[in-house]
C-alpha cells in the first residue's frame, strides 16, 4: 500500500485566486440571479448603493422558495451539489459553485439572508480575510434582516464590490439592465428590476420589426441529444425605429454582434463570435443563429463553470451549424445587396458596375451618362461635373462587394498603372516614381 501524505491547499493562497477565475461583473451577477430563477421567484431585485467609502455594494433579492437553516449552510457550502446528477427543468445551475465563485470573483466578503415561508430568517457570511487569518474554511452565522421586507425568499448581499472614485455608477447600471434584459428575455413569469426600476426584456433578434428574418425551428438530434436551431436576420439599422436603435446600441456595448448565441434552458449564456464556424465579414453583420439546448447538452458547447462562455469540439454538431450558417447566410446579406444595387442609381447615372466572366466586378466610370454629356457641351463646369462625380461615388456598394471579395483586383491594378503613365506623361510625377508604381502593382 501506497504511503499518503495530506497536503491540503493554502488556504490564504488559494483564496487570493478568486478575482482571477474569469468572471466579469456582468456575469457574476447573472450567475447568482440563476439561482433566483431556480428557487421560482416571481420578482428578482439587484440594488447598487455606496458605502461611506464610496465602494458600491450589491444585493441580488428575490421572492423565491427561500432555504431553512441547513438548507442554507449546505447552499454555501463550495461545490454543493453533483454536476452529473440531473437538475430540475426550473434549475439553471450545473456544478454548485455558481453563486459562491461569482460572489468570491467580486468580493472577499458576502451575505446570505434566507427564509422558507413556515422558518424563520437565517443569514451566513462568507469573509475571506477571516479565512485567511484563521487558515479554516470557517462560515459565520449572523444575525441579519432583510433589507427588502417579504414573507420568504433569499437575498445575497456583495460588499465593497466596485471600488474608488471613478466608478462610473450610471454606466455600469446600464449595462446591468442590458444584460439582465437580453439573458432572461425568453425567462417567462420573472420580473426584474434593478434600484426599484423595472426591467423590459430585450429580443436581440428584433422579431417584431417586419424587416426582421427568420427561418424555422429544426430540431437535430446528436447522441440522445436534442438541440433547436434557428437561424435569425436582424433589420438593417435603417429600418429601426429610434427606440430599436437605442437598443442596438445597448446590445452593441455589451458585445453583441453576428454569430452563435447559445441558450441553455432559455437563458441565454453565450453569445457572438462564429467558433470557426462562419465569416466574419462585415457584410454577415445581420446574421444571428440560435441555439436552444438543456443541460444535457452541456457537454457539447463545453459549458464551464460561469456558464457564459462556450467551445464547440463535436464534429456532429460543427457539421450541422456550419451548413446552417451557411444556407442562410445569402439570405442575410440580401438588405446590403438591395442597398449596393439602389446607391449605384441614387443620385445620378455616373457610376457603373462591370462584370467580368468570372463574376468579379470593377466600378466604372459612365462616359455616357447625361452630366458628362452636358460638360462636352460646355452647359456645366468641371468643378461641377468633378463635384457631382465625389458626391456620387458608390460606397454602399463598394463595400459590398469588397467585403464579398469580389472585386477584380486586378484590373484595378491595372487601371492604377495606367493613370500612373498618365501621371507621369503630365510631369505629375518622375521616371522613378514611376517605377515604383509599377512595380508595386504589377508584383
Amino acid at each position: 500500500m501506497r504511503k499518503t501524505i495530506e497536503c491540503d491547499p493554502n488556504v490564504s493562497n488559494f483564496t487570493k485566486s478568486f478575482k482571477n477565475i474569469g468572471y466579469n461583473h456582468y456575469s457574476a451577477i447573472l450567475d447568482i440571479i440563476d439561482n433566483s430563477v431556480s428557487a421560482k421567484a416571481t420578482k428578482i431585485w439587484i440594488e447598487y448603493t455606496k458605502d461611506s467609502k464610496k465602494s458600491l455594494n450589491v444585493v441580488i433579492s428575490d421572492n423565491g422558495c427561500g432555504m431553512d437553516r441547513d438548507g442554507l449552510i449546505e447552499a454555501m457550502r463550495i461545490a454543493s451539489s453533483d454536476p452529473t446528477l440531473k437538475r430540475k427543468d426550473s434549475d439553471l445551475g450545473k456544478f454548485g459553485l455558481g453563486m459562491k465563485l461569482a460572489s468570491f470573483s467580486q468580493t472577499d466578503k458576502f451575505s446570505v439572508i434566507s427564509k422558507t415561508k413556515k422558518q424563520s430568517v437565517c443569514s451566513f457570511t462568507w469573509d475571506l480575510n477571516y479565512i485567511r487569518v484563521e487558515g479554516k474554511w470557517l462560515l459565520q452565522e449572523e444575525n441579519l434582516s432583510f433589507l427588502k421586507p417579504k414573507e420568504q425568499g433569499t437575498e445575497v448581499i456583495l460588499y465593497d464590490v466596485l471600488e474608488g472614485e471613478n466608478i462610473d455608477e450610471v454606466e455600469i447600471l446600464s449595462k446591468m439592465r442590458t444584460h439582465i434584459s437580453v439573458a432572461y428575455n425568453l425567462i417567462k413569469g420573472v420580473k426584474f428590476y434593478i434600484n426599484d426600476k423595472e426591467i423590459n426584456p430585450i429580443d436581440p433578434f428584433f422579431s417584431h420589426n417586419i424587416a426582421s428574418n427568420h427561418s424555422n425551428i429544426d430540431s437535430i438530434y446528436i447522441d440522445n441529444i436534442t438541440l433547436e436551431i434557428q437561424s435569425h436576420q436582424i433589420p438593417h439599422i435603417s429600418k429601426l425605429k429610434p427606440k430599436d436603435k437605442r437598443l442596438k446600441n445597448e446590445l452593441t456595448e455589451i458585445g453583441m454582434g453576428p454569430g452563435l448565441y447559445i441558450y441553455r434552458k432559455n437563458r441565454l449564456i453565450a453569445w457572438s463570435g462564429w467558433e470557426g464556424l462562419g465569416s466574419n465579414l462585415r457584410i454577415n453583420d445581420l446574421f444571428r443563429v440560435a441555439v436552444f439546448c438543456e443541460d444535457n447538452a452541456d457537454e457539447l458547447f463545453n459549458i464551464e463553470v460561469k456558464k457564459s462562455q462556450i467551445s464547440i469540439t463535436d464534429k456532429k454538431i460543427r457539421t450541422v451549424l456550419r451548413n446552417t450558417i451557411l444556407n442562410y447566410t445569402e439570405i442575410a446579406r440580401k438588405p446590403y445587396k438591395k442597398r449596393a444595387q439602389l446607391s449605384l442609381k441614387d443620385v445620378s447615372d455616373l457610376w457603373y458596375l462591370e462584370k467580368n466572366e468570372n463574376g468579379k466586378i470593377t466600378f466604372e466610370l459612365n462616359k455616357k451618362s447625361q452630366a458628362i454629356k452636358l460638360y462636352h457641351k460646355g452647359e456645366i463646369k468641371l468643378t461641377q461635373l468633378l463635384e457631382m462625380i465625389q458626391n456620387t461615388l458608390p460606397y454602399e456598394s463598394l463595400m459590398y462587394y469588397l467585403n464579398l471579395n469580389k472585386v477584380d483586383n486586378t484590373e484595378v491594378n491595372k487601371k492604377k498603372i495606367e493613370t500612373a503613365k498618365i501621371m507621369f506623361d503630365c510631369g505629375l510625377i518622375t521616371d522613378e516614381e514611376l517605377k515604383n508604381l509599377k512595380h508595386k502593382y504589377e508584383s
